[in-house]
């Protein structure tokens, strides 16, 4: 039963995010799939995970054979209650930091767990809903729904191409990459910030890229590990289009260090952040 209800929240924070993802309806639909979640991972087995992630402890769910993706104590909440508290607080403007960033960590994790261990085949699930969610946060924050087109002038021809988030105001526009790690094709999103440089160097969209974490787990020996790639990305960043902010839900410390080494190339922070700076980065 539970199951099946987890497939039916699923489809609708889908069909709400598409149909209007700033309104209250996608919220709601993607709060009720979290706390169904974590009602979910109550009933499977806590696994203890050896972090080889300096200052970080991890934790994971099993069902069955299946052992779900690390989740990072500092920020997973397990009671589905104080979710929904903390989301009523964020709705009316009371959430304080700490607890904010502990909210949006646990509502954008605990539903890709829960997918992970009941509905294995679903391999796209997780990213699936993580794009939603964070499309909902930045709509809402910016009060704009994005579209996914860009239409791109070839001389004669003109093309149209799909991209995860393109947000427009009179005032700004941003393209928001949203990828649940950069090893999911990365690329593609600096690749992606550079033809819409090259094509509207008059008004550009400013590139603001959302990742989840770069954590993997060793399914065999149970150790968690950060998988970075620091010189491509600075490679990327130099050489083929710039990302004006890259968030995190759960920041790697090497991406960091780059970030101290070179500041004026790379700015990376907790993505919790962006809302209290929002007026700042979308400043043209």
């Amino acid at each position: 039963m539970v199951n099946s209800d987890l497939k039916l929240k699923y489809e609708a924070v889908k069909q709400a995010c598409n149909a209007n993802a700033k309104s209250d309806q996608a919220g709601q639909a993607i709060l009720d799939l979290a706390v169904t979640s974590l009602d979910f991972l109550k009933n499977c087995k806590k696994v203890s995970l050896t972090s080889k992630v300096q200052d970080k402890s991890y934790i994971a769910f099993q069902s069955g054979n299946i052992v779900s993706r690390p989740a990072n104590q500092e920020f997973f909440l397990m009671n589905s209650k104080d979710i929904q508290s903390l989301w009523g607080d964020w709705i009316e403007g009371k959430a304080d930091k700490e607890n904010f960033e502990k909210l949006i960590y646990t509502v954008a994790l605990a539903p890709c767990l829960a997918i992970e261990l009941f509905d294995r085949q679903n391999k796209k699930g997780p990213a699936t809903f993580f794009e939603c969610y964070v499309s909902h946060l930045f709509s809402r924050a910016v009060n704009v729904n994005p579209t996914k087109r860009a239409k791109l002038d070839l001389g004669n021809t003109r093309v149209s191409m799909t991209m995860d988030f393109l947000f427009e105001t009179n005032d700004w526009r941003v393209h928001l990459p949203v990828k649940m790690s950069s090893r999911e094709r990365v690329v593609q999103a600096w690749a992606h910030q550079r033809l819409l440089d090259v094509v509207y160097a008059d008004r550009p969209y400013r590139g603001i890229m959302v990742l989840f974490s770069e954590t993997k787990l060793d399914s065999r020996s149970r150790e968690v590990v950060e998988i970075c790639v620091p010189d491509q990305w600075l490679a990327y960043q130099k050489l083929l289009s710039r990302m004006h902010r890259i968030y995190y839900f759960d920041v790697p410390d090497r991406y960091l260090q780059l970030a101290r080494q070179f500041p004026e190339d790379i700015v990376i922070k907790q993505f919790g952040e962006f809302f209290t700076e929002k007026g700042e980065v979308l400043r043209s």
